[in-house]
């Protein structure tokens, strides 16, 4: 029978002083330096979800947003209740979705602005215009402006076509008409507008004088072939919320044939410090918000600077949870950045609601679009930023659940790429077979938006497409096969590999072996000629030889030492029974050689 040899200083086992050797060098790395990257501290999760909640509240007092959704719905519900009557010898009463061309559009466009200056009262070109659509809570400003873009005429047809198809109006792109002036039949000169992207004519908020200006220029020709966008743009206010919005009623033509319209909105908070809005409320989060997030940063810092040498420090900031942190300082000092050009826009601070000029507050209601759309942003990544601090609460089960979501995160990369292959072939596919036929697929992108919902059966036509003909049943049949139960088992089969690897753990001697962010940091300190750390428990002198290396989370090493000393504790006192035995037998076995020669 073999035993372990052992160390003739120490009297230990290779392995047991290998052990001990990197237990002692990250004891000191840990009470030296104040490392931090080998285990978290329970605190860091209730503070980092204190600062995503103390961040929502900051951006519902930005913009109220349950209000907001209430106008928006408003606006688009009083477009859609707008009706005209249908011109060109087509009887009948059409509405915003009913528009199929051009002419239904300018007859639209009428119809509208007779109903947004409808009121009760006699309001002639006053500002704050009451319609019976805002309920007499809202308040019309400026003016109402009418914009369009159009494109110069090509020579783009066949000779044989030629005197059928004298010229051409083709698409925006590479026609677009961005200077001069437009002359109407009727002598009408409109300059181009830089400052509203297109000929723009501005219209009182008279609902006489608005609707004579607009007749003017029906019957000057306004709108006519080379017409490739038409929009009506107005702005309104509300007191009751404090909000500002832009609104625009757009109709884009293509040179095909087909008319796509869209209501858009956008609202801001022009005066987002007066008093009116708790304007000192909303500065204190702001300031409390900041003030979190630079403590939070500073923690960051200092775990990377507190590492014992420079390449532990690169290899922690490459961690993937602390890359999206990293992210989300980034993202924040984006949001500081677009705030502060906000509040000193002089568009902002000009901006006079009882003006009879329109003021296009459009960008600057955009701009505002965007804070919001990035503090949503770091909202949801610190939110998933959360998952790494549970691993640090709740006992072993907690750990457990966290290291299978690091698990299947780190095993995503390669499924995505599989994903992102088979759904470009499927999504070309897709345009090609059902593009002329189903307006879900009538582009790349919309193609992939509805493949998308289809992988996660969330969409329907499934059946209507099959009965386009030709191929629809043949992709059908290739697309529910392939990516609706084989890619998306292979998801879930994903799941259950991460689950089964984190259990697997538990019964298999770990090794302490370097995660990936430490080999890219390596690689980069080598490349750059940083000097090595020469006592890296990572280094190959403690790391298993002959044997499939693999990661233990995203780090683990501290539980990865502290269950193989355990390991090695047991063997070490096995080793020392068996020694006492032998030692108990060779004084047995001299205690019974005394006797017998004191006998002889």
């Amino acid at each position: 029978m073999q035993h372990a040899h052992l160390d003739v200083e120490t009297g230990m086992t290779p392995a047991r002083k290998r052990w001990s050797v990197a237990v002692h060098q990250i004891s000191e790395l840990r009470a030296g330096r104040g490392i931090h990257a080998l285990e978290g501290r329970p605190w860091q999760l209730f503070v980092h979800f204190a600062f995503v909640l103390l961040l929502y509240v900051t951006v519902t007092l930005t913009i109220p947003i349950s209000q907001v959704a209430e106008a928006k719905r408003g606006v688009d519900k009083f477009a859609s209740s707008v009706t005209f009557e249908h011109g060109g010898g087509i009887e009948g009463e059409g509405n915003l979705e009913s528009v199929s061309n051009v002419y239904d559009s300018i007859l639209y466009g009428q119809a509208f602005i007779q109903e947004l200056l409808t009121n009760d009262e006699d309001v002639h070109a006053k500002p704050g215009h009451k319609s019976k659509f805002f309920l007499e809570v809202n308040r019309l400003i400026n003016s109402i402006v009418v914009v369009q873009r159009r494109v110069k005429a090509s020579d783009c047809s066949y000779p044989a076509m030629k005197p059928m198809y004298k010229q051409c109006f083709e698409s925006l792109d590479d026609h677009e008409i961005t200077s001069g002036h437009l002359v109407l039949k009727n002598g009408r000169r409109i300059p181009y507008s830089e400052r509203l992207d297109g000929f723009a004519v501005e219209l009182p908020l008279s609902q006489d004088e608005a609707l004579s200006g607009y007749q003017e220029l029906m019957e000057g020709g306004f709108w006519d072939t080379a017409t490739r966008e038409f929009n009506l743009r107005f702005a309104f206010h509300n007191s009751p919320g404090h909000y500002t919005s832009n609104v625009d009623i757009h109709f884009e033509y293509s040179p095909y044939g087909e008319v796509q319209k869209e209501v858009e909105s956008a609202y801001m908070r022009l005066k987002p410090y007066s008093k009116e809005v708790q304007g000192s409320k909303f500065a204190v989060f702001q300031l409390v918000t900041l003030g979190f997030a630079v403590v939070l940063f500073g923690h960051y810092a200092t775990s990377i600077y507190g590492q014992p040498h420079c390449r532990w420090g690169l290899a922690r900031a490459l961690h993937p949870w602390h890359l999206t942190e990293l992210l989300n300082y980034i993202l924040i000092c984006v949001v500081i950045y677009l705030w502060f050009q906000y509040i000193e826009d002089p568009r902002r601070s000009s901006m006079r609601f009882d003006s009879t000029k329109f003021q296009d507050i459009g960008p600057l209601a955009e701009q505002y679009f965007h804070i919001i759309f990035l503090m949503a942003v770091v909202l949801l990544l610190w939110t998933v930023r959360t998952i790494e601090f549970f691993s640090f609460v709740g006992g072993e089960k907690m750990k457990k659940v966290s290291g299978i979501i690091e698990q299947v995160v780190s095993a995503l990369a390669p499924f995505a790429l599989i994903v992102a292959v088979v759904f470009v072939g499927f999504v070309c596919v897709a345009h090609v077979i059902f593009g002329s036929e189903d307006e879900q697929f009538d582009g790349p992108l919309a193609s992939l938006y509805t493949l998308l919902i289809w992988f996660v059966s969330l969409g329907g036509g499934h059946r209507s497409s099959m009965d386009v003909k030709p191929g629809g049943f043949f992709f059908m049949i290739f697309f529910i096969m392939i990516c609706m139960v084989l890619l998306f088992n292979m998801f879930i089969a994903l799941v259950m590999a991460a689950h089964d690897e984190v259990m697997s753990d538990e019964n298999e001697l770990p090794h302490l072996v370097k995660p990936m962010n430490y080999v890219v940091a390596d690689w980069i300190c080598d490349q750059i000629g940083v000097g090595p750390y020469l006592v890296d428990p990572y280094n190959s002198a403690y790391e298993a030889k002959g044997k499939q290396i693999r990661r233990i989370g995203f780090g683990g090493i501290l539980d990865a030492v502290k269950h193989q000393l355990e390991r090695e504790q047991e063997e070490e006192r096995r080793v020392q029974e068996m020694r006492q035995h032998i030692q108990q037998a060779r004084a047995a076995q001299a205690e019974h050689r005394g006797k017998s020669e004191l006998v002889q």
